[in-house]
């Protein structure tokens, strides 16, 4: 017996977080469920807070203190929560893209190593990120946004939305470190990925976006690894 797909109306309902309440739908991301779901907060329009979350059952439902994930998701909810509304896209993209066992294989040969992650990912045959962001911005196209605020320190994630036609502006998430290993995750996504970690005491600084600018070397550095990984990513579709 076939079961009808809601509408993005028919979801709609109050969710209680830290004591308030805020609307949430429920939408399919482009491309199916299988690659995620967007939740929109409360009232949006243009240039309203996005975050591009890719799953970390570590960190969101374990509670790790050796990553970054859990408490990036918490602040940019908060932030959602502040301002009375805004986007999660949440991709399923366990483990960079590589899925939760490759995920342990690598966090088991960086403790045995020392190695960083996305350097034993490459030990193991494993991308060091095979991660894509095409089902969020078409996702966020599909809402009639053209311009959003994204909360995130990744730069393949502002250049990747920014590809299609979003005007993104890039805001750093600050988050507390809660142990040695994040602190060191932190530092290796900086050296070897690139992202923009942010040093200022306070919890969301609009006075470092935006990050990028179209022209710079970096944005079109990332811009050329977004246009690389779509076409593999269509390839593969075929």
């Amino acid at each position: 017996m076939a079961t009808a797909v809601p509408t993005r109306g028919e979801t709609a309902h109050r969710l209680t977080r830290k004591g308030q309440d805020l609307q949430v739908r429920v939408i399919e991301v482009v491309g199916g469920a299988e690659c995620g779901h967007v939740l929109v907060f409360g009232d949006i329009a243009d240039n309203c807070l996005v975050r591009v979350h890719s799953r970390c059952l570590y960190g969101e439902a374990l509670g790790s203190d050796d990553c970054d994930c859990g408490p990036e998701l918490d602040k940019a909810l908060d932030l959602f929560w502040e301002a009375g509304g805004g986007v999660l896209v949440y991709l399923e993209q366990e483990g960079r893209g590589v899925g939760l066992v490759a995920k342990a294989l690598g966090y088991r040969e960086s403790q045995r190593s020392g190695a960083d992650t996305f350097t034993s990912y490459e030990r193991l045959g494993f991308p060091a990120d095979s991660r894509h962001y095409l089902h969020a911005a078409k996702s966020l196209q599909e809402l009639g946004l053209t311009r959003i605020q994204l909360l995130t320190n990744n730069p393949e994630k502002v250049a990747e939305l920014g590809s299609v036609g979003l005007t993104v502006t890039a805001v750093p998430l600050l988050i507390p470190m809660l142990s040695t290993r994040a602190t060191a995750y932190l530092e290796s996504k900086r050296r070897r990925r690139g992202h923009m970690i942010p040093v200022s005491d306070v919890p969301w600084a609009p006075e470092l976006q935006p990050v990028f600018k179209r022209k710079s070397r970096i944005w079109r550095f990332w811009t050329m690894r977004g246009q690389a990984r779509r076409r593999r990513a269509l390839l593969a579709s075929k």
